[in-house]
């Protein structure tokens, strides 16, 4: 599924949740409508420009950070949908566990000059297979972007090094913390660490 559709199956999805269908269903279907009557008239321009102002106010509503997508990854992807998802989740002891997600609904700050500014602090918690939490960090990393666009589309490519942890399996709570709104929101990886002669992904 492309990325923007995906995008929008799951913003819906969020605000169905978040609004009950109620406070915003009527400004929701007249935008629609408005739309298709553009559409069909073939004012194209006009329809897209009317989609992306539907788009921020649905963007504004979500009330916190929501993933389309989460997983690990053999590098750093080198953009938004530009990854290699890794082959499995069993790491080596102190191999560093690389993760790729796109978080929507987040905010924007502004770093002049026609600047706009994304950004997230990264907290890790880390369950044992029982769930009892053997570590909770905050600000492990951070992530950051200025664009002359207001991206709806951000990458967060996320490095755990976790050096020193014991073979076993483990669950990763990352959790993404606005930089430009109260917003937060967080996910997780189930992954195992091998012993080394057991091999890795």
């Amino acid at each position: 599924m492309p990325a923007s559709v995906r995008h929008c199956a799951v913003l819906a999805a969020a605000l169905a949740c978040a609004l009950a269908g109620a406070a915003m269903a009527g400004p929701v279907t007249d935008k629609a409508a408005e739309i298709e009557s553009m559409t069909a008239s073939g004012d194209y321009q006009g329809a897209l420009a009317a989609s992306r102002d539907l788009t921020a106010a649905l963007w504004d509503e979500v009330p916190g950070i929501v993933f389309s997508e989460t997983l690990a990854v053999a590098e750093p992807a080198a953009g938004f949908g530009l990854y290699n998802p890794r082959p499995d989740t069993r790491y080596k002891p102190d191999e560093p566990v690389i993760l790729y997600a796109e978080p929507f609904g987040f905010g924007y700050g502004t770093a002049g000059e026609g600047l706009f500014t994304i950004g997230f602090f990264v907290d890790l918690q880390v369950l044992a297979e029982d769930g009892s939490e053997l570590a909770n960090v905050q600000n492990v990393t951070e992530l950051n972007l200025a664009s002359r666009y207001q991206n709806r589309e951000f990458q967060a490519n996320i490095t755990y090094n976790l050096t020193g942890i014991q073979p076993g399996k483990y669950r990763l709570v990352t959790t993404l913390r606005d930089k430009n709104s109260p917003k937060s929101g967080s996910f997780e990886t189930e992954i195992e660490v091998v012993a080394a002669e057991d091999g890795g992904g």
